[in-house]
């Protein structure tokens, strides 16, 4: 069987992808293991940010309000206080996590399917944190 030239360069193309993501697949455990370590200056960062300006002068949560405190318990490793706060940044780091454990499967050229893909979910996920960002006003 012979090969093509555009055989050939789909298998090259297909070589210089999964060597990109073999890359991406070592940079974000260093990343995120740089982030750990600097984690009180991060902390100390937040700790400069002005308050709220929604919650200053309407008194009620914007969805952003909590993050800085959800991020630092969830940095200082309580999982729990860090839902308390804001649920955002651990869905995300959620949602994160999954998508890095697809993407080393895939750079082994494993196909796993961890996170949904259809639409609805997504769909639903944005309804629910829409419901919990206002009904956290109330509560």
């Amino acid at each position: 069987m012979k090969h093509t030239s555009l055989d050939r360069d789909n298998i090259e193309q297909s070589k210089r992808k999964r060597f990109l993501y073999r890359i991406f697949i070592i940079l974000i455990p260093l990343i995120s293991i740089i982030v750990f370590w600097q984690r009180e200056r991060i902390i100390y960062i937040g700790t400069l940010l002005p308050p709220c300006p929604i919650y200053s002068v309407f008194n009620i949560y914007c969805p952003a309000c909590g993050n800085t405190r959800s991020v630092t318990a969830l940095l200082k490793g309580d999982i729990l206080t860090s839902l308390r706060y804001n649920i955002i940044p651990f869905i995300l780091v959620s949602l994160g996590i999954s998508a890095y454990i697809e993407l080393v499967a895939y750079g082994f050229r494993k196909k796993i399917h961890i996170l949904p893909r259809r639409p609805i979910f997504y769909i639903l996920l944005g309804a629910l944190v829409t419901a919990y960002l206002i009904i956290r006003n109330f509560i």
